[in-house]
């Protein structure tokens, strides 16, 4: 099972790492996860949410485009984590960026 504030390797548009931001209750249960895609591409913008080497078991410098979260089949992300979850606070920028994506206002 995924779990949830774990990075994965998920097929996306192509293989990239994945945050998973569903519960665990939900991701137990369901045949799907929600997601938010990792990329190499460092721009910054209200929606991005950046993460270091290493952080997460992510190889390489990236940032989690909260604007696009979406649902991935289980079968498309593997089973195993990259690395340990992310931090509290790392995982609370991700939700405030989810917000704003969404359009709530957020300080």
């Amino acid at each position: 099972m995924q779990r949830r504030g774990y990075i994965y390797w998920a097929e996306l548009e192509q293989r990239r790492p994945a945050l998973v931001v569903s519960v665990d209750a939900r991701n137990e249960r369901a045949s799907d996860v929600l997601v938010i895609p990792c990329s190499t591409t460092l721009r910054e913008a209200p929606t991005h949410v950046p993460l270091m080497r290493g952080e997460g078991g992510l190889p390489r410098d990236s940032v989690l485009k909260c604007e696009q979260i979406t649902t991935v089949q289980t079968h498309m992300i593997d089973s195993v984590p990259l690395g340990l979850p992310i931090r509290p606070a790392r995982m609370a920028a991700v939700e405030r960026a989810v917000l704003r994506a969404i359009g709530i206002p957020i300080r």
